[in-house]
């Protein structure tokens, strides 16, 4: 399925430098803003580039907003092989918190709240974040399950509710968990490791019960 999310590139070259800058202009005008301030004017005027060489490469709005997505997805939940799966669930824990603290986050948390209003964008998120994420553990699952790590009869369910909890527990986290720098005061819990021991948890137990 072709979801438009991608640069058009019928009959024209187009530079991968202007491409790169004008994913950048839109990650931070989502960012900075948010989606209803997220038009294909200010992220090409932020870019310094015409409307129209913005309009070559995506005919929307949503397909900016779902090239967004598709650019943070690819870009940092790319190909995770440790050698075991303590340190594949790890990185990829690594991974998607990296997305949340870089202005990447503040985005895609935008696109992610508006897409309950639109359904277009919903389906754009769901085939470039979900499903890439979803991807990454159906990888990651299948290498454990052929070391032993994990059990071989783990089902779509349960893999399907554990990409789920990675993309909840980092957006809830970002939500409803300030993180106060403010000297002298206790730092906050640290919940990564208590993440990380929680998905092992599940993954080794899997269709036990």
């Amino acid at each position: 399925m072709t979801t438009g999310t991608g640069p058009r590139a019928r009959g024209r070259h187009h530079d991968p430098r202007l491409d790169a800058a004008l994913i950048d202009a839109a990650i931070e005008v989502l960012s900075e803003s948010g989606y209803a301030a997220f038009t294909t004017t200010a992220v090409a005027r932020r870019a310094g580039a015409s409307t129209a060489s913005l309009y070559r490469r995506w005919p929307s709005k949503q397909a900016l907003a779902g090239a967004v997505a598709r650019h943070v997805a690819l870009t940092e939940l790319g190909d995770i092989d440790t050698g075991s799966l303590d340190g594949d669930v790890r990185e990829l824990l690594t991974r998607k918190q990296r997305i949340l603290d870089s202005s990447a986050g503040p985005a895609l948390l935008s696109l992610m709240g508006q897409a309950t209003h639109d359904a277009d964008l919903r389906r754009i998120l769901h085939e470039d974040v979900y499903l890439a994420l979803r991807g990454r553990l159906d990888a990651l699952v299948a290498r454990a399950a052929r070391r032993g790590e994990v059990p071989t009869d783990l089902s779509e369910a349960e893999i399907s509710v554990l990409a789920l909890v990675l993309i909840g527990t980092g957006l809830a986290r970002s939500v409803f968990l300030e993180r106060d720098h403010t000297p002298g005061r206790e730092p906050a819990p640290d919940l990564g490791e208590t993440e990380l021991r929680v998905l092992l948890d599940a993954l080794r137990r899997g269709g036990r019960g």
